[in-house]
């Protein structure tokens, strides 16, 4: 069994076992679990060593991100294969969505460049997405889903590719060094330190404890953690001052790494809970944003 698969196989285990374990949560596992496993698949295909940045380290150290620096970093020949992987997994997902993902894979197959689609996209206002949805032939949430999963597997590639270079390199700003996201999910690790995780392209960053990512409010006052009762590794960081919070899981015991996006998916309870008490998400997701879908 390949390293790869082992992998996965064990994420599709994890995937399994918590759909058990919280069945109010099954929706959301059934329709991102495809995902998951696909970005956990390619995450494990990447090309070490093949991508090559160019980052200021006094650019970078003052908040300037690697995306800023870089713009033409994520455009390389893998568009068209994982256009077809990312159509085919929200499919898979998304039962809804199916018929339109099984027109823009001929589309794909057809000649439709993605990477040509993504970069026009991006460009677009919100209220001019609908036009370019009859444009593809699809429809306007096929259309948005597809380009946020698409940019989301590709960021995270390119993300993993260039880690070992940033890691010589400071930065002490909340929101991603890569990407500019705020985070969906922090991780308290060995001694105590907090990991910020970015709901883009995956990657992770230390930061203060008791400091807020999204205003930067360092006071204690005006901070605190929201606990989920009998479940003191599953928390949430809230902020007064900016009226965001931040879902928090406890992994200092845990000697194995769970998948980010999987902890993120198993605490959406928690967003609801926290939502209700005032507070918005540093980063908007699926998966807390439709937290209150059926």
């Amino acid at each position: 069994m390949s390293h790869t698969t082992s992998r996965e196989e064990e994420l599709a285990a994890e995937i399994a076992r918590l759909k058990q374990e919280r069945p109010y949560l099954d929706n959301l596992f059934t329709s991102f679990g495809p995902m998951l496993l696909l970005r956990q698949r390619w995450g494990q295909n990447k090309r070490e060593g093949e991508t090559t940045i160019t980052v200021d380290p006094l650019r970078y150290s003052s908040g300037m991100t690697v995306m800023q620096q870089c713009p033409d970093l994520l455009y390389d020949d893998r568009w068209h294969d994982a256009g077809l992987a990312v159509a085919g997994a929200i499919g898979y997902g998304f039962c809804e969505l199916a018929g339109d993902m099984d027109y823009l894979t001929n589309r794909i197959r057809g000649g439709l460049d993605c990477c040509t689609l993504y970069r026009s996209a991006i460009e677009l206002k919100p209220e001019e997405l609908g036009r370019k949805a009859r444009e593809t032939g699809i429809q306007e949430l096929s259309l948005a889903v597809f380009l946020r999963c698409l940019g989301r597997l590709m960021l995270s590639i390119k993300a993993q590719e260039i880690a070992t270079e940033l890691a010589s390199l400071t930065w002490t700003k909340g929101y991603c060094p890569i990407c500019g996201s705020f985070p969906h999910l922090a991780i308290i690790r060995d001694k105590g330190q907090r990991w910020l995780q970015c709901p883009q392209c995956s990657h992770e960053w230390s930061f203060p404890r008791m400091t807020c990512p999204y205003c930067e409010h360092e006071e204690p006052a005006g901070t605190s953690y929201l606990f989920v009762e009998g479940k003191k590794e599953e928390m949430a960081f809230t902020c007064e001052r900016c009226e965001r919070y931040l879902v928090t899981t406890d992994q200092s015991g845990n000697l194995r790494r769970t998948n980010a996006d999987l902890i993120a998916l198993s605490l959406a309870h928690f967003d609801m809970l926290v939502q209700d008490k005032g507070f918005q998400p540093m980063a908007e997701c699926e998966w807390n944003t439709f937290a209150t879908a059926d």
